[in-house]
Order: structure tokens, then C-alpha cells, then sequence
């Protein structure tokens, strides 16, 4: 199983698949060209905005393609920000197919990735659960899981020592969980002491100013531990990311 660190290089080892016409031979071979999903991407349904444009553009297909049909529910999951790594490469060999990109290369397809598609903190923290079995994947687990409806006070971890990898970060608004819109992000590691540079390495697609790429793996440092007790339903930590502090996490364990 891949940790969450393996797990988001998947997303930027995209493999996409174009047929190239070989004029020497006449004959048509696959070429494999690498993209990277690098932009924080959470839809908006209102019409006229920049999200409802790009899921128009990358889900645009025909009825009478035997392909498209059989892999539009994947596309769409991308073009939601909810995909798994081989729904982007899906989306991606279909805007070859259709030649939504003209001329396919490394530097247009690329280009084509970052004008249009990108991820939400949700839909990677879902996927690399289904990734590991933790979920049961379904094209309505993966689009409608949102942030906050993984925050359990059942489910907490409440001993700051048993932080392990895999865990989820859920945002805190104060005491509670934070909503509209939250955030989460997994756990690649921990280690109790302060450290230089921070001391938990975190996974998570956020449009954080200071995060780039917008999906990344990143340190923080926590700042404080606020015991669960009174008030305060379950533990949280107080950390510093992007180099700014004050952020509020649960840890929840699924």
C-alpha cells in the first residue's frame, strides 16, 4: 500500500497516452508523454465561474464515442477536483482524442493540466484512503466527501504521541470542526520533539499562498498541544504551515 507521499507522486507521474502517426513506417504508435497535477481545484456549480468553464471543457464528449462512454464517469470525477491519478490520465488522453489539444506534446499537454484540472483537499484525502483500503471507492464516495464530515470525536486520536502515519488532519474552527469550507490533509509522519523546519510531515492540496505546488507534501510545526477536556471535545494541535501559525487540527484516525 502506498504511503501518502507515494501516493501523491502518482498524481504528478501522469502517464497519458497519444497515437502518433509515424510518416516512415505508416503505421500509428503510442507515444507515453508525464504530466504533473499541480492546481488546487474546488468546484463551483455557479454558472459563469472559472470551475463550471473547466468542467464544461474537459467533460465536452460525444455520445457516439464508444471510448468516451466508457470512461465519462471517471473524467467527470476529475473534472470535479475528486479524482484519482488514473481518472486525470483518463481526462487527459481524452482531451488528445478529441483534440481539445491540437499539437500533443509534453509542454502542451502540460499546459492543457494546468489550465484545467487540478484537486481539492477532499478528494486526494479520499482517494489515497480508497488507495489503501480504508474506503470503498465509488464515484459518490470520492465527489461527495466533504472535510468536515471526517471529523469523529469517536474517532480522534487524543494522545499527541500516537500521531502515526495516515492519520487525518481536520480543520478546527475554535472547538469545533470548521466548515464551508473546511480542510484536511494526511499524515506522512510525526516526531514529538520540536525540530527545525517543523516536525510532522503532512500531505494535502490547498490554495495556501505559500504552498506551490498546490499539491504537496510539506512540514509543520506544531506549536501547541490542547488536551481534549471541558470545552475542548477532542485534541488539538496548534500548527504552523506555509509559514504561517495558528492553524487548528483534529487527528482523526479512520
Amino acid at each position: 500500500m502506498p504511503t501518502p507521499v507515494e501516493f501523491m507522486r502518482q498524481y504528478r507521474n501522469l502517464r497519458v497516452n497519444v497515437g502518433v502517426d509515424d510518416p516512415v513506417t505508416r503505421v500509428c504508435r503510442n507515444q507515453v508523454y508525464i504530466a504533473q497535477l499541480r492546481k488546487y481545484f474546488m468546484m463551483d456549480w455557479n454558472a459563469g465561474t472559472e470551475e463550471s468553464r473547466d468542467y464544461a471543457e474537459v467533460t465536452r464528449g460525444s455520445r457516439d464515442d464508444a471510448w468516451f462512454q466508457a470512461n465519462k464517469e471517471r473524467i467527470r470525477t476529475a473534472a470535479m477536483g475528486k479524482g484519482a491519478p488514473q481518472d486525470y490520465q483518463l481526462a487527459l488522453e481524452w482531451a488528445v482524442r478529441a483534440r481539445k489539444i491540437s499539437t500533443p506534446n509534453q509542454t502542451t499537454i502540460q499546459t492543457y493540466c494546468d489550465d484545467h484540472l487540478g484537486i481539492d483537499c477532499s478528494g486526494f484525502a479520499t482517494n489515497y484512503l480508497c488507495a489503501v483500503g480504508k474506503r470503498s471507492y465509488s464515484a459518490s464516495v470520492v465527489r461527495n466527501t466533504s472535510a468536515a464530515s471526517y471529523f469523529s470525536t469517536a474517532a480522534a486520536v487524543n494522545d499527541a504521541s500516537q500521531v502515526r502515519q495516515g492519520d487525518l488532519l481536520v480543520w478546527m474552527n475554535g472547538n469545533s470542526v470548521k466548515t464551508n469550507p473546511g480542510h484536511i490533509a494526511v499524515v506522512e509522519s510525526y516526531v514529538a520533539q520540536s525540530r527545525p523546519g517543523g516536525n510532522m510531515c503532512v500531505v494535502e492540496a490547498t490554495g495556501a499562498a505559500g504552498a506551490n505546488p498546490k499539491l504537496l507534501d510539506s512540514m509543520y510545526t506544531v506549536e501547541q498541544i490542547i488536551p481534549r477536556g471541558g470545552a475542548v471535545p477532542v485534541m488539538i494541535l496548534v500548527v504552523k504551515r506555509h509559514g504561517v501559525s495558528g492553524s487548528r487540527v483534529a487527528v482523526i484516525r479512520v
